[in-house]
């Protein structure tokens, strides 16, 4: 059991995302990630990564109102599904970036208080030496 990477992470989301059982529990995922995905993770970990955690609150909440869902003719089903699925990617992102601008906040805050300047603070990284 590994660190999970970004890659895993995005893996993740879209089970969540396209979860179709009317149950939806982390034990879940975390056996469709063995079984899918081939990862071995718990809960405790899948609860660290934000993007995770968002999705699956989403995803839950979407399975228990699924009669507020207007009925839709066949033929658009297809389209109607890309947009849901849209919509909620882009409620994540927006969460997601809501979490970014304020640790970006903190990490100001607290850089200026400690008299870091921006021209410290955007240096290169260096390269590992080997």
């Amino acid at each position: 059991m590994g660190r999970l990477t970004e890659v895993d992470v995005k893996h993740i989301e879209a089970i969540i995302r396209n979860w179709r059982s009317s149950k939806l529990t982390w034990d879940m995922v975390v056996i469709a990630c063995k079984n899918e995905l081939g990862i071995e993770t718990t809960r405790k970990t899948l609860l660290t990564r934000v993007n995770i955690k968002t999705a699956m609150r989403l995803r839950k909440a979407e399975l228990k109102a699924p009669s507020q869902v207007p009925r839709k003719f066949s033929d658009i089903d297809r389209a109607n599904d890309r947009i849901t699925r849209l919509t909620q990617r882009i409620v994540e992102l927006e969460k997601a970036q809501e979490v970014l601008i304020d640790q970006f906040t903190r990490w100001a805050y607290n850089a200026d208080a400690y008299g870091l300047n921006e021209t410290i603070l955007s240096q290169p990284i260096p390269k590992p030496h080997r």
